[in-house]
């Protein structure tokens, strides 16, 4: 009797070890879809059409590719078309089978309307990269991306915050606006203002603009009596492995900062 009850144990043990390893093996051979094609990865981010006038996002997920086309951004009507995506290895393209066209209001906060009216599903796309590194809109529904072909922006659009620091990009007239501000008190604040330029090779903002130093009164108007400091300066922006910001300067005032996402959204984009 007892051989019978520890031969079952022992088999009770060994199916559950078996398990275990068949399992285990399983969560190590699941890929990302970035890893299982790696060639997505030139697609991720915003991309901008040469007009100014039409916006795209894409975001390379764990399991597909998701898009986000939004036309004359930054007004309070615009169209948006949304489509999940797949990745021809082969090709190198995009394609979609599921797009959806709406009309979305924008609320005085800047927040999205309810009042989004959706014109049609099932729009059918293709997306490919050209050999100039543009981005190409095949609308194999209504050919809305006749004549355009779109630049690489990077994916910096958005706030930052590190600390005391802020961080905003703003797309304007074919660069990046970028906006520092750090303050030393209630009364003191550190801006940087510069104009930045997109590096698709080495996925990084480039940029040259105007420190200023202020000093304020409590009536929140410019002492002009108070130290006053102005210099030009430069930087490079990029992102970390985990995504943070990075603010890179020959003067080293972002030295050891990393900068978290804060808020980000497609209708920040400025035509």
């Amino acid at each position: 009797m007892m051989r019978k009850i520890m031969a079952t144990l022992l088999a009770l043990t060994m199916a559950l070890v078996l398990n275990c390893a068949l399992a285990m093996a399983e969560d190590a051979e699941e890929k990302t879809y970035a890893e299982e094609h790696p060639g997505v990865v030139k697609y991720d981010g915003y991309w901008v059409s040469e007009d100014g006038g039409t916006l795209i996002e894409i975001g390379v997920r764990l399991d597909g590719v998701e898009m986000v086309i939004y036309r004359t951004p930054g007004q309070k009507e615009f169209t948006s078309w949304e489509y999940l995506l797949t990745y021809d290895d082969a090709t190198g393209a995009l394609h979609s089978d599921n797009g959806m066209k709406s009309t979305n209001t924008v609320q005085e906060d800047g927040g999205l309307g309810s009042s989004s009216v959706y014109e049609y599903e099932g729009g059918q796309a293709d997306f490919s990269i050209n050999e100039e590194g543009r981005l190409v809109w095949k609308d194999l529904k209504e050919d809305a991306g006749a004549g355009q072909t779109f630049i690489p922006i990077g994916g910096f659009l958005g706030d930052y915050v590190c600390d005391r620091a802020s961080i905003s990009f703003r797309w304007n007239e074919g660069h990046y606006a970028v906006d520092i501000n750090w303050a030393d008190s209630a009364m003191v604040n550190n801006i940087w203002q510069y104009v930045g330029e997109y590096d698709p090779a080495a996925r990084t903002v480039t940029a040259k603009g105007l420190y200023q130093k202020l000093t304020y009164k409590e009536d929140g108007t410019v002492d002009t009596d108070a130290d006053f400091e102005e210099r030009e300066v430069s930087a490079v922006f990029s992102f970390d492995e985990d995504f943070n910001l990075i603010w890179t300067s020959p003067d080293g005032e972002g030295d050891g900062m990393v900068f978290e996402n804060l808020f980000t959204a497609a209708y920040l984009f400025e035509i």
